[in-house]
């Protein structure tokens, strides 16, 4: 029998246990950044499904035996036999992937590409940039049935939604054999690279000014939100239907807010069982912070609620007749 054909029977053996552990990897991370990105949701704040992958069998052959590297134990030294991989929007998203994966217990990881390092020493070149880990079991655990031994490889891979482009783009043409890389090859991909650099740069400023333009209101969610999910029981939902609510009727609890709805609910408590029931009729509007503002805009002025809701009058009307009120 060959090396090669052993290499196989081996990986065939193996194999099922280095998927169970890209999809432990995949589950884990998601789950640790839910909280550190609240109230964004991870499905958005993940530009890609996260979808671990194991490496095509003859990838992996001729990845082992016939690329001229110089491997002592070809099998143990390929450490991207599995894989996964984070897709985020801005450089900075990255870091709260790496805080996630690196908080989870259980596991070892190790940096295995790290492209600000990169750009630090050599800081006049533009190649293909982002994070790349090594993350191991420190012992043998069991996930959906499948037992993964201890020190088991996965390569996680953390990128930017551009450098994912770039790395789609350039993956069989660059830094692949099937083909020869001609200088132009190199030469463009280094100006797309230099340009996607740019790009993130000027993504991370209007970032920051809209960020910076967004607090306050953000602030305020926050605190309804609390008020939310304390009364009525629930996760609040916030949708774009959240902004153009606080647009609204931002103002109309004055500078307390939450002490005000607060009160307002306690005296009206009925409020609190009606947006229960449309939560459960799936009418998104009541999952929303600041319906809470919309309930006692109407409570105070039924004419001026009405002539600043952003919506139709027919979407308003379940609100109106909780508090006995009509469009008409």
């Amino acid at each position: 029998m060959s090396k090669e054909s052993d290499f196989l029977n081996r990986w065939a053996s193996e194999k099922p246990a280095y998927e169970a552990w890209g999809r432990l990897i995949s589950t884990a991370v998601q789950q640790e950044l839910a909280p550190l990105i609240t109230p964004v949701n991870v499905g958005y704040f993940l530009r890609v499904a996260v979808a671990p992958r194991a490496k095509d069998d003859l990838k992996l052959v001729e990845k082992a035996f016939y690329r001229n590297k110089s491997y002592g134990d070809p099998y143990a030294d390929i450490t991207d036999k599995v894989g996964t991989r984070f897709v985020v929007l801005l450089g900075s998203d990255i870091r709260m992937v790496e805080r996630a994966l690196a908080s989870i217990p259980g596991w070892t990881l190790s940096k295995d590409r790290d492209y600000e390092e990169e750009q630090k020493r050599n800081p006049l070149a533009f190649d293909y940039a982002a994070v790349h880990f090594v993350v191991r079991p420190d012992n043998d655990i069991e996930f959906e049935g499948i037992q993964i031994p201890k020190n088991t490889p996965c390569e996680v891979q953390i990128k930017t939604l551009l450098q994912h482009a770039y790395s789609e783009l350039t993956h069989d043409t660059i830094y692949k054999p099937q083909i020869a890389a001609t200088h132009n090859m190199q030469r463009n991909a280094a100006k797309a690279m230099a340009l996607l650099e740019a790009t993130n740069d000027y993504f991370e400023k209007v970032s920051t000014d809209v960020s910076a333009a967004l607090a306050s209101v953000r602030r305020m969610t926050a605190d309804l939100s609390t008020i939310y999910r304390n009364i009525i029981g629930f996760e609040p939902k916030p949708t774009v239907l959240e902004g153009m609510l606080l647009s609204a009727y931002e103002t109309v609890a004055g500078d307390d807010h939450t002490g005000t709805l607060r009160q307002f609910i306690e005296e009206n408590p009925f409020v609190a069982d009606r947006i229960k029931a449309h939560v459960a009729d799936r009418n998104p509007i009541f999952s929303q912070p600041s319906v809470l503002l919309a309930y006692y805009a109407v409570y105070r002025s039924v004419r001026k609620a009405t002539s600043v809701w952003p919506l139709t009058p027919r979407e308003m009307e379940p609100l109106l007749n909780d508090l006995g009120e009509s469009v008409n």
